[in-house]
Parts: C-alpha cells; sequence; structure tokens
C-alpha cells in the first residue's frame, strides 16, 4: 500500500461581533488523500472525516467487482462487506470505517481509492479493547507510533503492519521498558495505514491535535 497526501488546506472564517466588537474564529482543516492499493490484501485506515458518510461503501467508492472488506470489532470479524455491482452494490451498505478504526480489504485489481473530508481536531480518543485490535491514527500524519504519534506503548503489547507489496505481515513488534522498550525498533504508521495491537488490558490512544 502506498499513500499519498494531495491536499490539505486549512479555511479560518471570521465573524465580528458589532456590539463587542469581539472575535470568534473556526478553523477547518479539508483535503483528500489517495491511497493505493495492490492486488490482492491491504491492510488500511480512514484518515479523514468524511462529511456525507464513514461508510466502507462512500469511502471505497470506485473499487473493482469482488472486493472484499473486513472489519474487527471487539474480538472477531464482522461478516464481510463484498462489492458487486451486479447485485446492487456492497453486501453491508451500513457497515463503516471511522478515523482510528482500520480494515482489512483484498481487491482482485490495483486501485488507488480517494479520501475526502476534515482532519479531526482536539482531544482525539481512541479506545482498545483488551486482547487484539485493528486501529489507525485519527491524524492523516506519519510518524513513530509513540514519539509522534501520541501512542500509549505498554509493557506486554505486541504490534503487526501488513506488508501488501509482499503480501505478508512484517516482522512483530513488542513493547517492553523492561528490555529498553521497543524491539526491534519503534514502528512507522503511514498516513492511512492500520495495524494490529494486541493489548493486555483495555486502554485508550489518547491525542490533541490542531492544525494551527
Amino acid at each position: 500500500m502506498r499513500t499519498k497526501t494531495l491536499l490539505l488546506t486549512a479555511a479560518l472564517g471570521v465573524a465580528c461581533a458589532a456590539t463587542t466588537m469581539a472575535q470568534v474564529y473556526s478553523v477547518n482543516a479539508v483535503g483528500y488523500v489517495n491511497t493505493a492499493l495492490a492486488k490482492g490484501w491491504n491492510m488500511i485506515s480512514n484518515p479523514l472525516q468524511n462529511q456525507q458518510a464513514n461508510t466502507v461503501a462512500t469511502l471505497l467508492a470506485g473499487v473493482p467487482a469482488g472486493t472484499m472488506a473486513y472489519k474487527f470489532t471487539n474480538g472477531s470479524y464482522e461478516p464481510a462487506n463484498i462489492y458487486d455491482p451486479d447485485l446492487g452494490g456492497w453486501s453491508d451498505t451500513a457497515q463503516t470505517c471511522l478515523p482510528g478504526e482500520g480494515l482489512f480489504v483484498n481487491v482482485p485489481s490495483a486501485v488507488t481509492v480517494t479520501f475526502v473530508g476534515e482532519v479531526l481536531q482536539g482531544d482525539l480518543v481512541t479506545a482498545l479493547v483488551k486482547g487484539w485490535n485493528i486501529a489507525s491514527s485519527k491524524v492523516p500524519q506519519t510518524g513513530k507510533l509513540q514519539t509522534d504519534l501520541n501512542f500509549p506503548a505498554a509493557a506486554g503489547q505486541i504490534f503487526y503492519t501488513y506488508n501488501a507489496a509482499q503480501q505478508k505481515y512484517d516482522p512483530q513488534w513488542a513493547y517492553d521498558p523492561d528490555l529498553g522498550g521497543w524491539a526491534p525498533e519503534e514502528p512507522t504508521i503511514p498516513v492511512g495505514g492500520a495495524f494490529w495491537v494486541q493489548a493486555p488490558a483495555a486502554t485508550s490512544w489518547t491525542r490533541t491535535f490542531h492544525v494551527n
């Protein structure tokens, strides 16, 4: 999977209250991200808050017939969501993929999907259950998982990322503060990427983020 951020713009709106001369500022950052999917399996995320709907049917518009999307929720996979235009489109039109979540997607041929929406800002929280989770950054930013993306690394956590080019998992990452922290190294997560994490206990991934 190759992900490229093509556009990120910040729009600043100013409203004046005539009686008090006070100013109220509202900042919204919107843009789009092109994510290239390799033929076969890909592990991806939704990097932007879609202003229409964060459904798989909206987010993965334009994929080839036979595409399958799998979502892992509360310790198990949801039924496969299959795209078949001859049968009306996606088998589960209500299935969502929110920023902070992730999907396994299998495509019959390589394709590029475009995510359009708003960059989430403020205090961003992703809840992780005890056991296995597919997670992603709620902010469309490449970075080291703990150092840059503020992931709450804790003893006993195990991580996996999927290499779409090679159609296999990358070597396991683990975190153990008693052994110096990350082994073999701290993973870097790309924009639009997702990863597996096995959490010894339920926790929350919290990050405060503002464009300006």
